[in-house]
């Protein structure tokens, strides 16, 4: 049943960084891209920090 949701989430995330490429393709900004993606990366991992630190 984990693989569902996993699969799920996954698809979600590719779904995303699409829609953020055509985005950043329409307006030439690829660094605001750059920097979203990684403003981004940066909050999921402070996310699961906080929730292995919570003891979950």
């Amino acid at each position: 049943m984990s693989a569902i949701f996993l699969t799920l989430a996954a698809g979600s995330i590719v779904y995303v960084i699409a829609q953020l490429l055509a985005v950043a393709s329409r307006a030439r900004r690829m660094d605001l891209v750059a920097a979203g993606l990684l403003i981004g990366i940066i909050a999921g991992f402070l996310t699961d920090a906080i929730v292995i630190a919570g003891g979950a």
